[in-house]
C-alpha cells in the first residue's frame, strides 16, 4: 500500500486547509483514537513569528486541536526550544503569543525540557539509546514542522522537526558526537525518528509561509500557501522536497539514507499524493549558499562570516556553540580549527548576523 500525503492550498483559509488535508487522509480518527491525550509538537525554536517562515503558524495547530476536541480528546502543546540553551524555554511561548492562544482554546502547555527523560533503545546507526520527554513517550504525538531550508541539513521538515524532542543540552551533545560529519548527523536524525516514530501519528506541515535560502532562521520568507500532511515523515519530506523543486531522493540526506535503511517509502513511486498535484504547486526554492545542486551532504569546511552591520556582540553565538570555539570581543571570533560545523551559531543568531559561506573552489 502506498504512503498517502495530502497537499492543500491555503487560499480557503489556513485552518480550513489543515482540516481538509486530514479529511483527505481519512479523518483524525485514523490517527488518534477518541479520548486520548495528544501531544502537539510545533516548531517554536525562536521568537520569530510564522510570517517569517521560521516558526509554525498556530492556526494549523488550532485546527488539529479542534478536530481532536470534537472527538473527545485532550491536547497538550510542548516543545524543547533551541533558544533554551541561552534563555528560559517559556520565553518562546510568551514571545510568540502561544501561551495566550493555548489558554483561550483550552490547550495545556508543557515545558518538555523540564520533564523526566525516558529512554528508548533501538538498533541505530549513530546511537542506540535515545532519551525523550516523558509526555512524548506515553501519548500520541502530532508533528507540526514548518517547510524550510536548513544550513546544515538542506531541508528541515517532518524528520528534522523531531530533533526538537531532544531536551536541553542533549542537542549540543549530539552535534559534538557527530563532529564534522554531515552524513552522520543525518543518520542521527533518522535514529531519533526511528526511536519515536511509532508514537508520532501524523505530520502536518505549515507551508503557508515557507523559508528559502539561509534557513532555518535567517532565510527569506516564501508565500507558498500550502498545507502538506501525512502519516509517514519520510513520505512527507519527499513530497515537500519535490514541491521545492528538488530531487527528493538525491538532494535531501535524510530521505536518501532512509531509503538505504528501509525507513518509509523507497521513492515517489510509493507515495500517493491527494489534493493538489505536485506539478501544479511546484515552487523552486533556493538552498543555503553552502549547498550545491545535487548534493546531499556538505563536503567542505566553510568559514562563518560576521555581518558587522547586524552583529551587536550579544554573545548568544558563544553560549549556543556546542564546541565552545567562539569568543566575543567587538565581534565574535571563531577558532575554526576546532569548529565542528554544526552551524548552531548561524541558526540561533537572533539578528541574522552570521552566515556559513562555501569558499570558491
Amino acid at each position: 500500500m502506498k504512503h498517502r500525503v495530502a497537499v492543500v492550498k491555503t487560499d480557503i483559509g489556513v485552518g480550513e486547509a489543515t482540516k481538509r488535508a486530514v479529511e483527505l487522509l481519512g479523518g483524525i480518527d485514523k490517527f488518534v483514537e477518541p479520548g486520548q491525550e495528544t501531544l502537539l509538537k510545533p516548531n517554536l525554536f525562536t521568537v520569530k513569528g510564522p510570517e517569517t517562515g521560521a516558526t509554525t503558524d498556530m492556526r494549523v495547530v488550532l485546527a488539529i486541536h479542534e478536530l481532536l476536541k470534537e472527538q473527545g480528546s485532550k491536547t497538550v502543546l510542548g516543545e524543547c526550544p533551541a533558544t533554551a540553551s541561552y534563555t528560559r524555554p517559556d520565553v518562546v511561548f510568551d514571545g510568540l503569543g502561544v501561551r495566550n492562544l493555548c489558554e483561550e482554546n483550552g490547550i495545556e502547555i508543557t515545558m518538555l525540557d523540564r520533564e523526566p527523560p525516558v529512554k528508548r533503545t533501538i538498533e541505530g546507526v549513530i546511537l542506540n539509546d535515545l532519551w525523550f520527554p516523558e509526555t512524548a513517550t506515553k501519548n500520541p504525538v502530532i508533528n507540526f514542522p514548518t517547510l524550510k531550508t536548513h544550513v546544515l541539513t538542506t531541508l528541515t521538515c517532518a524528520v528534522k522537526n523531531l530533533f526538537g524532542l531532544q531536551q536541553g543540552g542533549t542537542k549540543a551533545h549530539h552535534h559534538v558526537h557527530v563532529g564534522n560529519d554531515s552524513e552522520a548527523f543525518n543518520h542521527l536524525l533518522l535514529d531519533i525518528y526511528s526511536a519515536i516514530k511509532d508514537q508520532v501519528k501524523l505530520h502536518v506541515v505549515d507551508g503557508h509561509v515557507a523559508m528559502e535560502g539561509e534557513g532555518p532562521a535567517s532565510g527569506d520568507a516564501v508565500e507558498l500557501g500550502l498545507i502538506i500532511a501525512g502519516g509517514d515523515a519520510v513520505a512527507v519530506d519527499m513530497v515537500a522536497a519535490s514541491i521545492m523543486g528538488w530531487d527528493p531522493v538525491n538532494e535531501v540526506g535524510t530521505n536518501h539514507l532512509a531509503i538505504q535503511r528501509g525507513i518509509g517509502p523507497r521513492g515517489m513511486e510509493e507515495i500517493e499524493v491527494v489534493g493538489e498535484a505536485i506539478e501544479d504547486v511546484v515552487h523552486p526554492m533556493k538552498k543555503p549558499e553552502g549547498h550545491q545542486d545535487g548534493q546531499m551532504f556538505i563536503d567542505i569546511r566553510m568559514p562563518i562570516l560576521v555581518d558587522e552591520d547586524k552583529c551587536i556582540a550579544c554573545g548568544i553565538c558563544a553560549k549556543v556553540c556546542p564546541a565552545q570555539v567562539i569568543t566575543i570581543h567587538k565581534l565574535p571570533e571563531f577558532n575554526m580549527d576546532r569548529c565542528i560545523q554544526c552551524f548552531c551559531c548561524v541558526e540561533l543568531c537572533p539578528h541574522g548576523a552570521l552566515k556559513a559561506i562555501r569558499p570558491d573552489e
